[in-house]
């Protein structure tokens, strides 16, 4: 039997380039605020339309309507500054813009990390807890799926891409899993080549990073460039926690999880803040054999509309794995360790591990090189 508890964990009794997508996004509003502005124009006017010589007529041609639509209604500046106070508005608390099946993630500080002493637990490489500044971005959201992988995955092959052996699928709408880190930033390259964007993982040399069968990578991110990547361990945690402070779970109603809220081994005997009625894996999905992964959404999304951020499968992160990170951390936009070390960071949690590790502050670490079917992931792009 696997451990639940690994990867040096210790829990014990006592996360701007022009995106076309967005461009298209933008001129959509405005075209419909200009749509509205015409109806709006011409309905303010429709007493004005009498017929041409009557009593009282101030307007007697098309033209003439057309002409003052235009001055006086349809400036450029007021409608740009109508499509800014939309987009203000849908950025809004509560609120959130999706494009295609990305959800952007605003840029804002929030409070990362836990206590040192959270109930019975000790929770060391989690603290201390420290303010972090992230820059807007865009997050999937949903973890990337069977069929997602396996689209790009055929398209990436055919382009010489070559992969490790790992990856599966329980079914097209589950999450991929047994996926290692390598395969992951292999496949977020060729996912952005095949979507037209500029991938962000390089060689040491500066050629694209295609080649993850040999589990190496010597290369960097390009953070400048708008592919589709691996997210930071603050980009995660700040998309996790869905604008909602001093929680334990991605949603903002409660402090308590259940397995009416997510995918996970419950154990509630052992945690005060579980309060399912079920116990061990989730009865729903644990059946025809393990992986017992869940289609991706199957729960309520949270404060930005993502789904999965709690159970399901880890989801690997770009960073290099430190216990003692957060005391040195930069305050904007941290990428973890500089300086190769020997594992990198995962978080939130999976259908085999217990409540404990869906927290949005917990930390996993495992070496890149490891493929097991509790691991997956979902892409982030800068703007």
């Amino acid at each position: 039997m696997r451990e639940r508890a690994i990867g040096g964990q210790d829990f014990t009794s006592n996360q701007s380039k022009g995106d076309p997508q967005m461009q298209a996004t933008r001129q959509w509003m405005m075209a419909m605020v200009m749509t509205a502005n015409m109806i709006a124009a011409v309905g303010a006017r429709a007493g004005d339309l009498t017929p041409p010589g009557a009593p009282g007529s101030t307007m007697h041609t098309l033209d003439e309507i057309y002409q003052q639509l235009l001055a006086t209604r349809l400036q450029v500046a007021d409608t740009q500054q109508q499509v800014a106070d939309l987009e203000a508005r849908l950025n809004a608390d509560g609120k959130h813009v999706t494009v295609g099946d990305m959800v952007l993630i605003p840029a804002g500080s929030f409070v990362m990390g836990a206590t040192t002493n959270v109930g019975h637990e000790t929770i060391s490489d989690a603290a201390p807890q420290h303010t972090v500044m992230v820059s807007a971005f865009y997050m999937d959201k949903y973890e990337v799926t069977s069929n997602l992988w396996a689209g790009v995955y055929t398209w990436a092959t055919n382009k010489g891409y070559a992969f490790g052996t790992g990856w599966c699928g329980k079914a097209a709408t589950h999450s991929a899993h047994s996926v290692d880190w390598y395969d992951a930033i292999a496949w977020c390259n060729a996912r952005s080549q095949r979507d037209g964007f500029t991938p962000c993982y390089t060689n040491a040399n500066g050629t694209v990073y295609t080649n993850a069968a040999g589990n190496s990578f010597a290369g960097g991110c390009n953070w400048a460039a708008n592919g589709y990547r691996l997210p930071t361990e603050a980009e995660w945690e700040k998309a996790a926690r869905g604008g909602v402070a001093n929680r334990r779970f991605p949603w903002d109603d409660a402090n308590t999880i259940q397995h009416a809220r997510a995918n996970y081994y419950a154990q509630p005997s052992s945690y005060t803040y579980d309060t399912s009625p079920t116990t061990g894996y989730h009865p729903s999905y644990n059946t025809g054999g393990t992986p017992y992964t869940s289609p991706v959404g199957s729960f309520a999304p949270n404060g930005y509309g993502l789904y999965d951020m709690a159970g399901n499968v880890f989801e690997w992160c770009w960073d290099w794995y430190s216990s003692t990170y957060y005391t040195s951390s930069p305050g904007t936009d941290p990428a973890g360790p500089a300086s190769p070390l020997t594992y990198r960071v995962l978080r939130g949690g999976s259908w085999y591990f217990a409540e404990a590790y869906a927290r949005v502050a917990i930390r996993l670490n495992l070496h890149p090189g490891d493929e097991y079917d509790y691991l997956g992931f979902r892409c982030a792009r800068g703007l």
